[in-house]
């Protein structure tokens, strides 16, 4: 600690104890919104670095947080945070204090396989440039269109390559350009009156290109770039960068190591052990070689090929028979009961009283947000999915789900034609688009390109994945994913999934009362325009 005169925000009384100078409340009303309160938040007139490093002294002194950080690092200045932080995260290896401090990265020119690996974290946050509202075919500056080339290629096959996959793009305007005009003919546009509100309109407009774009998408290939913003603690930001550099794909490694270098000039002691010898390349290095050897017992020990495609959604397990069986966990909450008394007194209960205790946990729902507590998180549902690429981007989005793993992108499950598609007139481009992938797909295999054929695919190319996730989190994303203005593709997977729920679980189906069974709508993002342009409308009344 300073004394007085080198710290001229903070002074220790006659009795030991510390006390802000005039100086010191000065410097606290700018960087903390109540310098009095026992609540409060720090402005951004102090840097991030600052707040965690104050943070990360609160398991060792007992003060104030504002006292510490007036006593500590008010004088110190920057470089005293990043020497408090260098030895709590470094020296002391404390990884709590790494969830203090997040970074904000974007990741330019991403591929789509690129974009789900970096998603792969649950413990951050991301926003990625939608396949529903932009044209995919627009050139850059050198005319090439936005896909991805991974380096190393041959000579012969990186022309291939990108022969093959102009001509996909090619096919791919034809059919969204052709697919729009056809949805605005099929749908024709509001009148809207001299002078009258465009919002109308615009909401038409918004509503067929999503409309057109939605049956579209499928032909994209996995290579198509994209961006990816990320929200980040640096704990979840070390990690991904190291599950980055374990990839064996060459885009990851590069991403990988751009993030890392990119963050540490924002959060960089925080980062400092992300690729020490001893920890994060050993882990990096951990990961890579159980993952190869995984491979290798796979190749030595199980088929080549899966036979297994009679049900694209399958409920594999569960992990509770009866889901009256979560009455006692509904009631330990609001009881001074051990669980093993509540088993014991529910169990002789009748089911009518059983029922009256779920129907009260369930509650009055009034709209999809409105979720029953977290005993329904005892129950799990492990699925199995079958089905195109384009809709597991949507439906990974959801991380409060446990053992999300995927397989290789492939050719081999085949591929849908929206029927949308086939009205238009559009089928011919459509399936000409998955006769070049598979084509591509098979000269990059043949040339013992494995993971480098993904890129071949398309968004259409089903895969298989599996996923759990509790009955809490069911009604969310059932409930979510189901909507109206949701992607068809992925309406069906949730529909199918809350059928099979259902009939294992009917109470709970019936609890999951904003799941919507119905069919697609003409136009599915209609109301979703009308609704994001009268919420534009009202923020313009209000100013």
């Amino acid at each position: 600690m300073t004394d007085a005169k080198d710290n001229p925000y903070i002074i220790k009384d006659a009795d030991g104890r510390l006390a802000a100078t005039p100086a010191g409340e000065t410097l606290l009303n700018r960087i903390v919104t109540d310098a009095k309160g026992p609540v409060y938040a720090f402005t951004n007139e102090i840097s991030p670095l600052f707040a965690a490093a104050a943070m990360a002294r609160l398991s060792r002194r007992g003060s104030d947080l504002r006292e510490i950080f007036l006593d500590e690092f008010a004088a110190a200045g920057e470089d005293g945070a990043k020497e408090l932080i260098d030895r709590v995260v470094t020296g002391y290896g404390d990884d709590s204090v790494q969830q203090l401090i997040t970074v904000a990265a974007v990741a330019e020119g991403a591929s789509n396989l690129l974009t789900k690996k970096i998603e792969r974290s649950r413990l951050a946050s991301y926003l990625e440039q939608s396949t529903r509202y932009i044209y995919y075919d627009q050139k850059d500056a050198n005319g090439a269109y936005k896909y991805f080339t991974p380096s190393g290629l041959p000579n012969e096959l990186a022309t291939a390559y990108r022969s093959s996959l102009d001509r996909i793009f090619d096919l791919y305007s034809e059919i969204v350009r052709g697919t729009t005009e056809y949805v605005q003919k099929k749908n024709p546009a509001p009148e809207i009156p001299a002078g009258g509100d465009r919002a109308e309109l615009i909401a038409w407009r918004g509503a067929t290109r999503a409309q057109a774009c939605d049956a579209a998408r499928p032909v994209l290939p996995v290579a198509t770039r994209s961006t990816v913003g990320i929200v980040a603690s640096s704990q979840a930001m070390e990690a991904m960068i190291r599950r980055l550099l374990a990839e064996p794909l060459g885009e990851a490694n590069d991403t990988g190591r751009m993030l890392l270098k990119e963050s540490r000039k924002v959060i960089g002691a925080f980062l400092k052990r992300a690729d020490l010898p001893d920890r994060g390349l050993a882990w990096i290095l951990y990961l890579r070689e159980t993952k190869e050897k995984l491979k290798s017992l796979a190749r030595q020990y199980l088929p080549a090929e899966s036979a297994d495609f009679a049900e694209p959604v399958r409920l594999v397990s569960s992990s509770i028979k009866d889901e009256m069986d979560l009455v006692p966990d509904m009631l330990f909450e609001v009881s001074e009961l051990s669980e093993n008394e509540l088993r014991k007194a529910v169990a002789a209960w009748p089911a009518d009283r059983k029922q009256e205790v779920f129907d009260a946990y369930v509650g009055a729902r009034m709209n999809r947000r409105h979720k029953p507590g977290r005993a329904l998180e005892k129950l799990h549902y492990e699925w199995e999915v079958t089905a195109d690429y384009g809709t597991f981007r949507d439906l990974q989005r959801h991380r409060i789900v446990d053992a999300w793993e995927w397989q290789n992108l492939t050719v081999k499950y085949g591929y849908d034609v929206p029927e949308l598609i086939t009205n238009a007139g559009y089928e011919a481009q459509f399936r000409a688009c998955f006769v070049e992938s598979e084509k591509l797909w098979k000269t990059m295999m043949d040339a013992g390109l494995a993971e480098e054929a993904q890129y071949a695919t398309l968004l259409g190319h089903k895969l298989r994945y599996r996923f759990m996730m509790n009955a809490r989190e069911a009604f969310h994303l059932l409930e979510l994913r189901t909507s109206p203005q949701g992607h068809p593709g992925y309406r069906k997977i949730c529909q199918e999934m809350h059928r099979q729920l259902s009939g294992l679980h009917p109470r709970l189906g019936a609890a999951m009362k904003f799941v919507n069974q119905s069919g697609d709508p003409p136009l599915t993002r209609l109301d979703a325009e009308r609704a994001t342009q009268l919420k534009l409308k009202l923020l313009d009344e209000e100013k």
